[in-house]
C-alpha cells in the first residue's frame, strides 16, 4: 500500500475499479475524518455521523466498477450532505441538530439574529417566487394557512393526488436547493 499513497483521488479511483482494495482503504482513511467532522457538525450525534460515512463508504466500494467521479472530494461532501438531508427528512436527527435554529431563533433579538431572521425569510421568499403559479398557490395554502391536501383540492377544485404531487415537487426542490443554503446561513451565525 506504501506505493500507491503518493497517486492522486483520479488514480486511486481508477484503481479502485479494478477491485483494489488497498486503493479503496487509502481512499477511506485519507477522507473519513472529513467526512465523519462535516456530519457531526450538522448532526450532532457521534453514531449518525459514523453511520454516515460507512454507509457512503459501503456505497462506493458496492458501486466502484462502475463510478463516474471527476471529483472526489466534492462527490463525497455532497454525499454528506444528502444523506444529512434524508436523516433530517425521516425524523432520525438527534435533539443537537435543531440547536442553531434555536439559537438563531434565541438571538432574533440582537441585529445579527434579526439580519440571519431576515436573510433566511428573503431565502424562502425568493425561492417561493420560482414556482409555477399553481405549485406556488399549493404550498402557501399548505404552509400559511395550514391546510390540508383535501382542502386545498376542494378550494382549487382539482384532484388531491394532484395537490400531492404538486406540494410534494414543491417540498422536494426547497429541500435539495434551499435547506443547504438555510444550513449555510446558520454554520455563519453560530459557527
Amino acid at each position: 500500500m506504501t506505493t500507491i499513497a503518493i497517486y492522486n483521488d483520479c488514480e486511486l479511483l481508477a484503481l479502485l475499479s479494478y477491485d483494489n482494495r488497498d486503493a479503496f482503504e487509502l481512499l477511506y482513511h485519507r477522507y473519513w475524518l472529513q467526512l465523519y467532522d462535516a456530519a457531526y457538525q450538522r448532526l450532532k450525534d457521534n453514531q449518525q455521523a459514523e453511520d454516515i460515512v460507512q454507509d457512503i463508504f459501503v456505497s462506493i466500494w458496492t458501486r466502484r466498477a462502475t463510478l463516474k467521479i471527476e471529483n472526489l472530494s466534492a462527490y463525497l461532501h455532497a454525499a454528506v450532505r444528502f444523506r444529512v438531508l434524508n436523516y433530517v427528512k425521516r425524523g432520525l436527527v438527534a435533539d443537537g441538530f435543531y440547536e442553531p435554529f434555536e439559537a438563531v431563533a434565541a438571538h432574533s433579538s440582537c441585529a445579527d439574529g434579526h439580519l440571519m431572521e431576515k436573510e433566511m425569510i428573503s431565502l424562502l421568499n425568493a425561492y417561493i417566487k420560482t414556482l409555477p403559479e399553481k405549485r406556488r398557490q399549493i404550498f402557501l395554502m399548505h404552509v400559511r394557512e395550514n391546510l390540508s391536501t383535501k382542502e386545498i383540492a376542494e378550494q382549487m377544485r382539482i384532484s388531491q393526488k394532484t395537490v400531492q404531487n404538486q406540494l410534494g415537487t414543491a417540498l422536494h426542490r426547497l429541500r435539495a436547493h434551499v435547506l443547504p443554503l438555510f444550513f449555510l446561513l446558520i454554520s455563519m451565525v453560530t459557527g
